[in-house]
């Protein structure tokens, strides 16, 4: 067949032209075309046996495109494949004039389309061969490679037919990221073929999209986000050019997507890590500034504006040459310590710069360089500026003997005791005074936070003293948690007194660290040479470890007046100091001799069972006689003593309890334990072989431990307990709701008993406040399910208002005091002990119960 318009015969005839003819009414119109479409019919599909098709290669499709049947010559065409059920943007590219058929080869077939409109909406597609064209070995594989390689693909918008063809690269792009090309709001591609004809529409000088408009040429962008505008949504970038005939019309829109998803991720990325590294520069307290490849300054943090006593507007444009405080032997812009970038060492640290302030005054700086090149090629440096004119002033004191502090850079405690020793040996030796401060309960800060924020905290504190005390005192860290400071002219600064309570409320406050504020107190004592003389009786000239001694010895006499309390030592507190190490020593023996006791209160029900005895520390010394436990506890807690304490106690109890009458009974043993807790290491060990040792039954020992110190324990603290509680061990929190480790917390523990603090017993019965705490401790308890013990029960109103709330166990002086072993053998030999709930009177050996006694 020969192609319309060849050899004699008039264009547009022959079998082509008339089908072409035929089909011209029912083609779509234009979609820049102002006439909105008439409304669509509904759909009546008949049997499409009915059609006879042409013997030249044709195609029935229905009004969506997809191909319902075809013809011999068809399928010989498209390559012995039967493309039925495809849709027509699979098959055809380019306009019906001048079209490619993708035959199953992936080669393409140069044809003309002809389309012929069928009833019940179909259309027969006429495919013309172009009889002179051989049909061209197919560059689509290679196409198809290059979209595969480059996450990309290509998409035609045929003008004339409103058709949209898609490449294969494309379509299996859509597929790899589960995009659904065709929504119910249209193609994807919709809206930028939308804009693109909007702007056809607009440069047209009839305003229809006519080719003789100076409509625009070049290259339209856009971003298509199919999924939405979340953090893992594909990201599609969109490039759509304007194919345009020999006489200037618009043709055809060819649209380039690719797959931006990465690289829009990454720029989110980058721009996050900017604002981060901003965010982090803005905020930490060494200067940072940010120089041109001219050396001026362009940027700098609110610390380096701090440092040089400018704001930052003042700061742009400065000459790094003009910052420096000392003359510069290079007559170039650039000062002599700023490397070229060039240079093999462009990174480095200046030990000692001077930098001169605003107000002209000189600052010590150390300077971290960092020089580079920027994205455009030229350089630029990057400052650090750390101020170290107090730190070399320390240092200039300190060159020759190792006495700074590692952490906080303060003098150590051989410095502060040579200063003293120096200040104590001139002329003004009546006016020197040692102040000691001890943050109060510091080892709270490194368990529950940890020790770096723990170091942290202490170097914030050193540098406060550093920082704000009058400049006759000098700072120093002791050890831990204790800070000195050595005042040369004590009456400069108010006395002792005022002196010391400076000191503590600088150690006071909350305190950020790694931006966790932390509340914090201290306890302060303060010595003088008077006091110490006074002390002592000596005229000799007194020495820095005297005063030393007499101020720890007063700070020490200010933690037992509470947390961030002040004390002046008096002349007896060397003798405190002194006897404090006499009973320590004492103490220890008193542990490795076996020279305590053990005596045993009562836990009773309310009918005066005997349920439990908590095993209770007793002293009699061999010359000093009972030595209460108010006595020698904090001696054992200062002397490192309190786990070997507990460890005695445990296994004393253990061993006693064992051999208790039963009568059909076990009573249990409690056992308090101050330094053995089960954060340590060696706690389940020590328990296991205790019990196993003792022959006590795991569930007749019962551990109290008190509330403050189940605060943040870790997973192997949790753990050890637990193995306890399934072996038949009992715990008990001690002193509830008078510590801060809070109701939650006591959900997480593995503790039975709940303890309620003789704080709140003592007024249950006459302060509705009282009564309201001891109510609301039962109650929680009572629904986590742990049993409670009321402490310090002394009287019948008492009991029976602790009764009604629903307390399952007493303990007091209302049924009994401490007892001996012995004493407590008979009270579990006679059945228990007397209650306001029972008949009054005990069993007749029962020795009489403490105050008052009566009901």
């Amino acid at each position: 067949m020969r192609r319309p318009g060849d050899g004699d015969r008039p264009a547009g005839s022959g079998f082509a032209g008339d089908l072409a003819r035929a089909f011209t009414d029912t083609r779509r119109p234009a979609p820049f075309a102002d006439e909105e479409e008439p409304a669509l019919p509904p759909i009546v599909v008949p049997d499409i046996s009915d059609v006879v098709l042409p013997h030249a290669p044709t195609m029935l499709c229905d009004r969506s495109g997809t191909v319902l049947r075809t013809n011999p010559a068809l399928r010989r065409l498209a390559g012995s494949a039967d493309p039925t059920g495809m849709r027509l943007p699979q098959l055809l590219v380019g306009p019906d004039s001048d079209a490619r058929l993708v035959r199953a080869d992936r080669q393409l077939a140069r044809v003309r389309v002809v389309r012929w409109a069928q009833p019940g909406e179909r259309t027969a597609v006429v495919l013309v061969p172009f009889p002179e064209a051989e049909t061209a070995p197919s560059d689509e594989a290679p196409a198809l490679d290059l979209e595969r390689a480059t996450r990309s693909g290509t998409w035609t918008f045929d003008l004339n037919a409103g058709t949209l063809t898609r490449s294969e690269g494309l379509v299996e792009l859509y597929r790899s990221l589960e995009v659904r090309p065709d929504g119910p709001e249209g193609p994807i591609e919709g809206e930028q073929v939308e804009r693109v004809c909007r702007l056809l529409r607009r440069d047209s000088p009839s305003g229809t999209g006519d080719p003789g408009g100076a409509a625009d040429t070049g290259t339209h962008s856009a971003e298509l986000r199919p999924a939405g505008d979340g953090p893992g949504a594909p990201v599609l970038s969109c490039r759509t050019r304007i194919e345009r005939t020999a006489g200037g019309g618009p043709l055809r829109l060819i649209g380039t997507v690719a797959d931006v998803t990465d690289r829009r991720r990454a720029e989110h990325r980058a721009q996050r890590a900017g604002q981060r590294f901003a965010d982090l520069v803005a905020t930490i307290t060494t200067g940072v500034a940010m120089l041109d490849d001219r050396g001026r300054v362009v940027d700098a943090n609110p610390a380096m504006c701090a440092l040089l006593d400018a704001d930052l507007e003042t700061l742009r444009g400065v000459p790094a040459r003009s910052l420096t405080a000392d003359p510069q032997r290079t007559s170039s812009e650039l000062p002599d310590w700023l490397r070229d970038p060039s240079d093999p060492q462009p990174n480095y640290r200046i030990d000692s710069l001077a930098l001169l302030r605003a107000d002209g005054t000189r600052v010590d700086t150390e300077i971290v360089v960092n020089a580079s090149p920027a994205d455009d090629g030229r350089p630029f440096w990057l400052l650090v500026c750390t101020d170290v004119g107090e730190r070399n002033r320390a240092a200039g004191v300190l060159r020759d003997a190792d006495t700074v502090d590692a952490l906080t850079r303060l003098p150590n405690r051989a410095a502060a005791l040579a200063h003293a020793d120096r200040l104590l040996s001139g002329p003004g030796a009546d006016r020197v005074a040692l102040v000691v401060g001890d943050v109060d309960d510091f080892a709270r800060v490194n368990t529950s936070l940890g020790h770096d924020v723990g170091d942290a905290l202490l170097v914030e504190l050193g540098a406060r003293l550093q920082r704000e005390l009058p400049v006759s005192c000098t700072a120093s860290r002791l050890s831990a948690d204790e800070f000195a400071v050595v005042c040369a002219d004590v009456t400069e600064v108010g006395g002792a007194a005022r002196l010391a309570g400076m000191v503590a409320e600088l150690l006071r406050g909350s305190v950020s660290v790694h931006n966790r504020p932390v509340a914090m107190t201290a306890s302060v004592g303060i010595a003088t040479p008077d006091v110490l003389r006074a002390g002592t009786g000596s005229a000799e000239a007194p020495r820095g470890a005297d005063l030393l001694r007499y101020a720890e010895v007063a700070m020490r006499d200010a933690k037992k007046r509470g947390r961030g309390a002040v004390a002046v030592a008096d002349a007896r507190s060397g003798d405190a100091a002194t006897r404090q190490l006499e009973m320590e020593a004492e103490l220890r023996a008193a542990i490795e001799n076996d020279g305590l006791r053990l005596e045993y209160q009562p836990v009773v029900g309310p009918d005066g069972t005997v349920l439990s005895a908590e095993a209770l520390l007793r002293w009699s010394h061999p010359v000093h006689g009972e030595v209460t436990p108010g006595q020698f506890l904090p001696v054992a807690q200062r002397g490192g003593l309190q786990r070997d304490l507990d460890i005695w106690v445990l296994r004393t109890a253990a061993t006693e309890a064992a051999s208790w009458p039963r009568f059909g009974q076990q009573i249990s043993v409690a056992v308090n334990l101050a330094g053995l807790l089960p954060a340590d290491p060696d706690f389940l060990d020590v328990v296991t072989s205790t019990v196993t040792g003792s022959g006590l039954g795991w569930d007749q020992l019962v551990l109290e431990l008190v509330e403050t110190s189940l605060v943040s324990l870790p997973q192997p603290a949790l753990d050890a307990m637990s193995e306890l509680v399934r072996r038949g061990v009992r715990f008990a929190v001690d002193d509830f709701g008078t510590g801060y480790s809070s109701l939650a917390r006591l959900k997480e523990l593995p503790a039975q008993t709940v303890k309620v603090d003789r704080a709140f017993v003592t007024g249950v019965g006459t302060d509705p406040a009282d009564f309201a705490l001891a109510r609301a401790v039962v109650e929680v308890a009572r629904a986590m399910g742990r049993g409670t013990v009321a402490e310090g029960v002394e009287t019948a109103e008492q009991f029976h208002v602790l009764r009604g709330l629903g307390v399952n166990a007493f303990q007091g002086w209302l049924f009994a005091r401490s007892l001996r072993p012995d004493e407590l053998h008979r009270i579990l030999r006679g059945g228990g002990l007397p209650t306001p709930a029972t008949a009054a009177g005990g069993p007749p050996d029962a020795p009489r119960p403490g105050a008052p006694g009566q009901w």
